[in-house]
């Protein structure tokens, strides 16, 4: 795998939130047509995709596109996880941006509100 799709829930209802299937079909479409593979995971919570990150470090993941929903000021193991794994990764918005308290996790390439540009 080259670039890894990471996203976390976005609602308190419970369950992890996909992304959606166009989406995911178009970005398999532009990865394949550069020469790279995706590898998309959701995860409940931030906690689930901090125990992600640390399995993609040495895996062979190029990029990541991180999702992390809505999470809470203070919470350091994001930031902490991403600095470790050292991947270049694109942070990405799909709900509110001003409901994410603790704003971008660690130092992205770039946040970014929403899919909207595939």
């Amino acid at each position: 795998m080259s670039i890894a799709i990471l996203t976390a829930r976005h609602d308190t209802a419970g369950g992890v939130q996909g992304l959606p299937k166009e989406i995911v079909s178009q970005l398999a479409g532009r990865a394949s047509q550069a020469g790279r593979t995706i590898a998309v995971r959701g995860c409940r919570d931030v906690a689930e995709m901090v125990e992600c990150l640390r399995r993609v470090n040495g895996k062979g993941t190029e990029f990541l596109l991180l999702d992390p929903g809505v999470r809470l000021r203070g919470d350091g193991a994001l930031d902490a996880v991403l600095d470790d794994v050292g991947v270049p990764y694109i942070e990405v918005h799909a709900d509110d941006v001003r409901a994410d308290a603790a704003g971008p996790a660690g130092h992205p390439f770039d946040v970014v509100g929403g899919y909207g540009a595939q």
